[in-house]
């Protein structure tokens, strides 16, 4: 009986340790599950604890840092929309326009356009292009490749149907026979420009045509596309060039320059207020027909009695006299193979030359070449 009691003594005794011991394991493993939550809880929470006082500046540097990353863009000019410009109808009067954006779809209208868009950076721009006086500039010609350009002037409705918002062009691109009056474009929301030098301002003899116009018209197609610096980079290589000149010049005698047109009998004059004179001065050129004021045609007597030291003459695509073809360096024949001329010292000192057109007349992007084209057949000591 005894023995009885011990052992039922002894298994109370060793249930009693066993669950002691679940009870033991279990409140720990119970206790550890809690902890990633009530201990991690207050870790995760001390960055934004201790933000206000010691994390926030360390938080706050690079948004410090993001002007001097905006630093290059705020540098240059930034066109502020709305912008308003002037610009001209077909009666030659000034209209203005207010763009709300840049323009996201553009008709360009002649070479100077053209080119003066796709040295903006602004091929993806042009929806359609049309008119050329020669080649694309070298540097242009991927750009241009790659543009919906049209050999030949389309309709006003197939222009219409390119949805344009923007048409930049010459005076006689908003006739009646071509896009019709900028009224038109300019009540259905598109914006138009026309090239300063293209007759849009009136009369030479009283609104005369210079290259700053021809500047003038790539820094306010800058405005208008918001690309000012590249727009003032480009003219800023103009100018630089015509300062140069002027500095070679000062205090020397300028050659005199007659800048012609053949017209068949007749010389058209590029004098003092047209584009073409105005580019021959800018190259040096101390023009003797064309002053101020006079734009009619001269006679070949009147060249004789002119005698000027050196002749520039004109062409273009195409360009005859009498049905002969003249383009390119023939031109210069009309001048050097005339027996009446060959008493003219131009003619004897190997001084007649050929211009094209394109640097003469809404010349854009070529204002540069006609100088230096004046500049370096005049003062070949210039440019050795």
């Amino acid at each position: 009986m005894r023995a009885k009691k011990w052992i039922a003594l002894l298994l109370v005794l060793l249930m009693t340790a066993s669950l002691a011991a679940c009870a033991g394991k279990t409140a720990p493993e119970a206790s550890a599950a809690q902890e990633p939550a009530a201990a991690e809880e207050p870790a995760a929470q001390e960055p934004a604890a201790e933000a206000p006082a010691a994390e926030e500046p360390a938080a706050q540097e690079p948004a410090a840092e993001e002007p001097t990353a905006e630093e290059p863009a705020a540098e240059g000019k930034r066109t502020e929309y709305p912008l308003t410009i002037t610009t001209y109808n077909y009666e030659k009067e000034q209209v203005q326009y207010t763009f709300e954006k840049a323009p996201e779809r553009v008709w360009a209208q002649n070479q100077n356009n053209i080119e003066a868009l796709l040295a903006l950076g602004l091929a993806d721009k042009i929806v359609g292009a049309c008119g050329l006086d020669g080649d694309v500039r070298t540097e242009l010609s991927d750009d241009f490749a790659k543009i919906n350009f049209y050999d030949s002037m389309p309709s006003k409705e197939e222009v219409i149907a390119l949805e344009p918002d923007f048409i930049t062009g010459w005076y006689s691109t908003f006739s009646d026979k071509r896009l019709g009056d900028v009224d038109f474009w300019h009540e259905r929301g598109v914006g138009t420009y026309m090239s300063l030098n293209s007759a849009c301002r009136g009369p030479a003899a009283e609104h005369p045509q210079t290259v700053e116009e021809e500047c003038q018209d790539i820094l306010t197609l800058g405005m208008i596309f918001d690309v000012q610096d590249r727009a003032e980079a480009l003219v800023a290589e103009i100018h630089a060039e015509l300062q140069k000149i002027e500095d070679y010049l000062a205090g020397k005698e300028r050659l005199g320059v007659a800048v012609l047109e053949d017209e068949g009998g007749t010389y058209r004059v590029y004098g003092e207020d047209v584009l073409g004179g105005n580019v021959a001065m800018c190259g040096g050129a101390e023009l003797v027909a064309g002053k101020h004021g006079n734009t009619g045609n001269i006679s070949a007597e009147d060249l004789i009695a002119l005698n000027p030291d050196a002749i520039f003459m004109v062409w273009y695509d195409g360009y005859s006299v009498g049905d002969v073809d003249y383009a390119g360096e023939h031109v210069v024949k009309l001048i050097t193979d005339n027996p009446a001329f060959a008493s003219l010292d131009a003619v004897k000192n190997g001084r007649v030359f050929a211009i094209n057109l394109m640097y003469m007349y809404c010349s854009g992007m070529n204002t540069l070449d006609g100088v230096l084209t004046v500049a370096q057949n005049l003062y070949p000591e210039m440019y050795p």
